[in-house]
C-alpha cells in the first residue's frame, strides 16, 4: 500500500547533489507512519494509547540516486507480527520513471510512551497488522 508519496526537497540532498542517507531514512519513518493509520493506530489513537511503534532495526538498500525536484513514493507492507514488535517492508519508487530506488525493511517495537518501554501489541492491532499481510501482495 502507498503509504507516502513526496518531492525530494533542496534540503534532503546533500554536498554530492543526491538526496541523503538521513533523508532517505526520514522518509521510512513518515511511511510507518502511513502503514499504522492503515492498521488503525491513528494519531487520535496514539494520543489516547500513548502507545506507538518504534525504530529498532533497519536494513537499507540504496539503488539509484534521487535528485531535489523527484518525486518519489513508497508502498509499505507487513512481513511479520511478533508479540512485542512487527516487521516492514518499504519500496521508494521514482514517479517519473516507476524505477525502484530504495528498498528497507525495518523492525519496530511497540513502545508504552509514558514508561518508555516494549509493551505487548494488543489483539486488536495485531488482528489489523495480519489483515494487511494477508491483503498484500507477497513480496518485500
Amino acid at each position: 500500500m502507498e503509504t507516502l508519496r513526496r518531492p525530494v526537497a533542496p534540503r534532503d540532498c546533500d554536498i554530492l547533489g543526491h538526496m541523503n542517507v538521513a533523508a532517505y531514512i526520514e522518509a521510512v519513518s513518515d511511511a510507518m507512519f502511513g502503514i499504522q493509520t492503515a492498521a488503525g493506530l491513528d494519531r487520535g489513537a496514539l494520543a489516547a494509547t500513548q502507545r506507538s511503534f518504534v525504530a529498532a532495526h533497519i536494513a537499507a538498500d540504496y539503488r539509484a540516486e534521487m535528485l531535489a525536484g523527484e518525486v518519489f513514493t513508497i508502498n509499505s507492507h507487513v512481513l511479520h507480527v511478533g508479540t512485542k514488535s512487527a516487521r516492514f517492508g518499504h519500496r521508494m519508487t521514482r514517479l517519473s520513471d516507476g524505477a525502484t530506488v530504495f528498498q528497507a525493511e525495518n523492525v519496530s517495537v511497540f513502545f508504552d510512551l509514558m514508561t518508555r518501554r516494549a509493551v505487548a501489541i494488543p489483539d486488536d492491532l495485531r488482528h489489523a497488522l495480519n489483515r494487511l499481510r494477508e491483503a498484500q501482495p507477497d513480496e518485500t
